[in-house]
């Protein structure tokens, strides 16, 4: 059984991709949060003044390494663009070097948001870049990976799910309490994305693991849409309510510009030809997210801090 260690697991992505590897691997699971419980995993808490990368990984002595950074984050989450900065590149570096150094798989978690407009669906050679600070920091993250660990794999994604720190903490969880209260302010139709439900992502990410994957691939689903439509349609599959917004403008006089502002949209070719994969619909990763909801996946996260129950209105 592989002995997989997930850094970050505070993070929506870090908590699912642990709770879904505990069925298949040895999960030690990582977290800035000491509040964080993910059953069926052995936790540690990271601290400031604590063991470094190599220390750790020289006392867990893992077989795969991931990294559920800031970089990991969605960037239609709103709490993410402040917490990528400068040591967002110095975490990934130390990760990744002390993973050549153990000789152990390394993958690292980044983000679509390094994309802006006016192309759709950027493949791994696009050059598209956004010129915001947390796009630049999460680009230099990624280098800085594969000089340190140059088999690593790195994938760009952009991830929706459930937190492991209680309800309501989660961007999702904004989300509905927002259809409950009927207001759809500030969800606009002009970012793009190919959002993908972070357990799908996971699944993918663990068949990397096993066959050993390396390099950049991307990992979305398959159809792509703005905030607005992606809160109609959660709106839908939660049987809540939602307002329509008048578009303003049908068109924009000039670009768009800011961390995940634009058209951040993914091409996967790449990823499914490397593992005989289907990118998933939409309609089937909220479906999945709803069955989650009424199957009482959060439980797992711990005992004190379930998904509140959404009643219809």
């Amino acid at each position: 059984m592989n002995r997989l260690l997930v850094v970050g697991a505070e993070t929506v992505i870090g908590a699912n991709l642990a709770a879904e590897a505990g069925g298949q691997h040895q999960v030690i699971a990582l977290t800035n949060e000491p509040r964080v419980a993910i059953h069926g995993c052995e936790m540690l808490t990271a601290t400031p003044d604590g063991f470094s990368p190599q220390e750790w990984l020289d006392k867990i002595r893992p077989d795969s390494v991931v990294l559920c950074g800031p970089a990991s984050r969605s960037a239609w989450d709103a709490t993410t663009e402040p917490t990528v900065d400068a040591s967002t590149v110095t975490q990934a570096g130390e990760w990744a070097a002390a993973a050549r150094v153990q000789e152990c798989h390394f993958t690292f978690l980044s983000s679509d948001a390094v994309f802006t407009g006016p192309w759709m669906f950027h493949d791994e050679q696009s050059e598209t870049f956004c010129p915001s600070d947390a796009a630049r920091h999460i680009r230099r993250a990624e280098r800085t990976v594969v000089e340190q660990c140059p088999r690593a794999l790195i994938i760009r994604s952009n991830t929706f799910g459930w937190s492991p720190n209680g309800a309501s903490s989660g961007w999702i969880d904004q989300i509905l309490a927002d259809l409950e209260r009927r207001s759809l302010q500030g969800y606009d139709f002009i970012r793009h994305a190919t959002p993908i439900l972070v357990t799908d992502l996971a699944d993918i990410l663990l068949r990397g693991i096993d066959e050993d994957l390396s390099g950049l691939y991307h990992v979305a689903g398959a159809e792509r849409v703005n905030p607005l439509q992606f809160a109609q349609r959660l709106a839908d599959h939660f049987e809540l309510p939602w307002l329509a917004v008048r578009r303003a403008e049908e068109s924009l006089d000039e670009p768009v510009v800011g961390f995940g502002a634009s058209e951040t949209s993914l091409q996967t070719k790449k990823i499914r030809k490397a593992l005989c994969v289907a990118m998933p619909m939409l309609s089937e990763g909220l479906a999945r997210l709803r069955a989650q909801h009424d199957g009482g996946f959060c439980d797992q996260f711990g005992p004190d801090t379930p998904v509140a129950v959404r009643q219809s209105a």
